[in-house]
């Protein structure tokens, strides 16, 4: 209100005062003075200024007193005084009152405005409707939504506002809820589709509520447009598809390569354990066969490294629990290491402290474990000690590997756990990037959790621990020994079946078979495995999964239908490695895995598992003698350049070019020929960290 119309109001209430006063004088005896003032005073509820209703109270009191002297009319002192009393209260009872109810409206006045402030400005759409489905309230966010005005909407069914078929059940549902009260959207919220005012639909999740005004059922409703949401969800959707086709894509990759490696490599590694086996081989033939041997067993174990990374990506491997002597493991390893610090004059410390050396657990995978850290803690030392520690707490076992290398920096701490990242020196030394990954991931597998502490030029600690429980029985020692399988032992009398598709395959494994005393069939497929089973009756079925007419798959669940007495037992032998865990043979029906390519005794192992039987040991052939742990120097005379170029192969394992090198260092004369053999003698275990150790002994300035 204007300050003039406040002006014109206040002269109003004083003529009207003035008024009233005349005629309060003029009412005649027996009427209760301060009547006008009362009506005045509640007319002030509509008046601007806040204290009306006392201003007007202490005014008409003050009248009323005024009344009474100058009236006509004489009353003793106590009944004047009385009079006063009650009509100045009466004033003022009306006064407070009108200010009580004031202050209530203007509060309910100011919440209204704030709620209709509130769903005005809500980015949401707001709608209020009746329990006919009239809309009552239409807030601005709603006519951006569906296009329709407020004045298009108010009044009419919200159905208006819906694409079929919900337009159609609306009201239906409306009834349906007033009499049975079953509840569809109420309360609860869900997605649905909205109609704009031009015939298009959207996306929207409308939440909707109850709710009572005085005696009157309305709902209310509050609608999102989730169209971009939508569209991010679908994109979202389409990356993951992507990303799974891709990450499938390859999975069967891998496992296709995996397996045209393996075929191959079975018959190299195959034939090559039946001529290491015969008497009669020439000496000067058997250097070759291991080399060969060697380079096989180096080129499935990168195959199976990139396997293994996959298998976790794909969260398909599988632990494969078993017991064994956690002291025999840990020997082993020593040896394998021990050796290795003697060729880089590094020393070489085992510390355990175990009560309980029969355990239950994942060998395999503990074994790769230690391997993988022991093997990147020896690269990448150059002076000092390497040292493996083992400490038992109850069920849980510590592991500890320390060196006293050049440290890790805390930029490649936080990467050199991810595939194919390493280090600096990593770099430097060559290698995968893809044994820290997998040693971590299968640590979490097996339980555990494993931790880096290292600073620069401090060396570094590589840390775990594994919950290891008891033996379930006796554990045999796995300490290597001096003899080798060879041919069943006593009377035994065993019958095998190979099957295969692949004729070396079939060749390499009954050769093997039958000069360990063992019979052999073969079949090329499934379905004349069927037949020669029945022809043969064999004790045992090693039978590839992947063959043409009937795969292994199919033939084993025909055999696994045979009466119990004879029924063969059946073991998988397939190339297949990736996100094929021996569980999945297993629950194929066959009674055991071997992978290829396979060795003799890891065959032997599964028949003396499944058929009771026993196998000879013969003496196994004298290895050679351990090279010295640091060459003299007077045959180290290489040149500088020749030293580099080796240095950088050996980095980067770049093989044909390191014996193409060795081939030139030989070139050089008589007193670089021990040079050369002690690099051919590296190179035929494919210990590239073995030759940068020996290269690294000679001087930078030797001529």
């Amino acid at each position: 209100m204007s300050n003039t119309r406040r002006a014109l109001l206040a002269v109003l209430t004083a003529v009207l005062l003035l008024a009233l006063f005349a005629l309060d004088l003029n009412l005649p005896p027996g009427v209760i003075h301060g009547i006008p003032y009362v009506v005045l005073i509640s007319v002030s509820y509509w008046m601007p200024w806040p204290l009306a209703p006392v201003v007007l109270a202490a005014t008409g009191s003050l009248l009323i007193v005024l009344g009474y002297f100058f009236s006509d009319v004489r009353l003793d002192t106590t009944a004047t005084t009385l009079n006063i009393g009650l009509e100045t209260a009466v004033l003022w009872v009306t006064a407070f009152l009108v200010m009580g109810y004031r202050a209530s409206s203007r509060s309910l006045e100011d919440r209204e405005q704030r709620l209709r402030a509130l769903v005005t400005t809500a980015v949401d759409g707001v709608m209020i409707i009746d329990a006919a489905g009239t809309v009552q309230e239409y807030n601005p966010a709603c006519e951006q939504l569906f296009g329709y005005t407020a004045d298009e909407v108010i009044g009419e069914n919200v159905k208006m506002l819906m694409p079929a078929p919900y337009q159609e059940e609306h009201d239906e549902y409306l009834e349906r809820y007033r009499t049975t009260g079953v509840r569809r959207i109420i309360g609860i919220g869900r997605e649905v589709a909205g109609r704009r005012k031009d015939g298009t639909t959207f996306p929207m999740e409308l939440s909707v509520g109850e709710a009572l005004t005085g005696h009157q059922q309305v709902f209310v409703g509050i609608i999102r447009d989730i169209t971009a949401r939508k569209a991010a969800e679908r994109s979202l959707k389409q990356a993951k598809e992507q990303a799974e086709s891709a990450s499938q894509a390859k999975s069967v990759f891998l496992a296709n390569m995996s397996h045209e490696i393996r075929t191959p490599m079975n018959a190299v590694l195959g034939y090559t354990q039946l001529l290491e086996t015969d008497p009669e081989l020439p000496e000067r033939y058997r250097r070759p066969l291991r080399s060969i041997c060697a380079a096989g067993n180096h080129l499935i174990g990168l195959i199976d490294d990139i396997l293994d990374l996959s298998k976790i990506e794909a969260g398909a491997m599988e632990l494969n629990a078993r017991d064994f002597d956690l002291g025999d493991l840990i020997e082993n390893v020593s040896e394998i290491f021990r050796m290795r610090c003697e060729q880089k004059g590094l020393a070489w410390q085992v510390h355990t402290r175990i009560d309980d050396r029969a355990v239950r657990g994942d060998d395999r995978k503990l074994r790769q474990v230690l391997i993988n850290l022991l093997g990147n803690a020896v690269k990448f030392t150059d002076r000092g000690r390497v040292s493996l520690t083992l400490e038992q707490d109850g069920g849980n076992y510590a592991f500890r590997v320390e060196d006293t290398g050049s440290g890790i920096s805390e930029t490649a701490r936080s990467r050199i756990f991810e595939p194919f990242q390493q280090a600096e020196e990593g770099n430097a030394k060559g290698g995968t990037g893809l044994g820290l990954a997998i040693t971590r991931r299968q640590i979490e597998l097996m339980g555990g959790e494993l931790k880096l502490a290292s600073a620069p030029e401090d060396g570094a600690c590589f840390a775990f621990s594994l919950v290891l429980s008891p033996a379930e029985g006796p554990v045999a020692s796995t300490q290597a020994t001096t003899h080798r399988l060879s041919r069943l032992a006593g009377d035994t009398q065993v019958t095998a079946l190979v099957v295969d598709d692949v004729d070396d395959n079939r060749e390499v494994l009954r050769g093997l078979l039958q000069r360990a005393g063992i019979p052999a069939e073969t079949a090329q497929d499934g379905a004349e495995a069927l037949v020669k089973v029945r022809e043969i009756q064999p004790d045992i079925v090693f039978m590839d999964v992947r063959m043409p007419v009937m795969d292994g798959l199919t033939a084993v669940k025909h055999l696994r239908e045979l009466p119990a007495s004879k029924r063969p037992v059946c073991v998988a032998i397939t190339a297949s490695g990736l996100l094929r865990e021996p569980s999945f043979y297993l629950d194929a029906g066959f009674d055991d895995f071997i992978a290829k390519p396979f060795r003799f005794e890891t065959v032997c192992a599964c028949m003396e598992r499944h058929l009771d039987v026993a196998f000879e040991r013969a003496a196994a052939a004298e290895s050679a003698p351990a090279p010295a742990a640091k060459p003299q120097l007077p045959w180290l005379g290489i040149p500088d350049s020749l030293r580099e170029r080796l240095l950088t192969a050996a980095r980067v394992n770049a093989l044909t070019e390191i014996e193409a090198l060795i081939t030139e260092v030989r070139s050089l004369g008589a007193d670089a020929e021990e040079l050369a053999a002690r690099m051919e003698q590296l190179m035929s275990d494919y210990d590239t960290n073995g030759i940068l150790a020996l290269l690294e002994q000679i001087p930078t300035d030797a001529k």
